[in-house]
């Protein structure tokens, strides 16, 4: 992460947070991380066998991605990835940047996204920030950008994604004692292993701030613990 100076290092993030708080372009943002979450519950369907109906991008920033399985172990690790891989995206965009993938990871997401688009998106919603997320991708790939400004935008991702990622599962451990019947994955875990919600969200909340402690050390370079 040489690439961008330390003084940007620390800007980006509280600029990103900030935008991130502005609607309507706070949603569509935010979605970015949604699309990651769903996206890597169909990923993970799919590798284990089992068929994907549907994903769903709503505009209150929340998704749903319905797959149909005989396995409840294939069920269970399929309602892990969401909040599990979501929280190793930005490691990935770290490994991207410093081993110079960056301008081939846009024509790969926007090749993703295409693709999401015509075998499982639906919705209206779903559909246009997904066809937008799509060309975006595509033309800061396709355009004669500095590769500096592609790096800052890949960091710009990875921002997006560490803030709303431990957002929800901050959210998740409040909802789960709440209305545990209501938690999304971690009811879905609790149904499938009888262990209660809170401490499924727990599970995530750790994977999700162990993964952030390594992303914030390679982007700093400094022992935080």
């Amino acid at each position: 992460m040489q690439q961008i100076p330390l003084y940007l290092k620390a800007i980006i993030p509280v600029a990103v947070f900030i935008l991130m708080q502005i609607k309507p372009l706070g949603t569509w943002l935010k979605t970015i991380c949604t699309f990651f979450h769903e996206t890597s519950h169909a990923l993970t369907a799919l590798l284990l066998g089992n068929k994907v109906k549907n994903i769903e991008l709503h505009d209150n920033t929340s998704g749903v991605c319905t797959s149909t399985s005989k396995s409840k172990f294939k069920t269970f690790l399929t309602s892990l990835a969401g909040y599990t891989l979501c929280s190793f995206i930005p490691l990935a965009i770290i490994f991207v940047i410093n081993n110079r993938y960056v301008q081939a990871s846009f024509l790969i997401l926007a090749i993703f996204t295409f693709l999401n688009i015509i075998l499982y998106m639906r919705g209206g919603y779903a559909l246009l920030w997904s066809l937008v997320f799509a060309c975006i991708n595509l033309l800061l790939y396709w355009l004669p950008i500095s590769g500096t400004v592609l790096i800052y935008v890949l960091y710009c991702y990875l921002w997006i994604v560490a803030i709303d990622n431990t957002a929800s599962c901050m959210s998740l451990l409040k909802c789960s004692l709440q209305k545990p019947k209501q938690s999304g994955d971690c009811t879905n875990l609790q149904k499938i292993t009888g262990i209660p919600a809170f401490l499924w969200a727990v599970v995530f909340f750790a994977v999700n701030i162990t993964a952030l402690y390594f992303a914030l050390k390679a982007i700093f370079h400094i022992k935080i613990l």
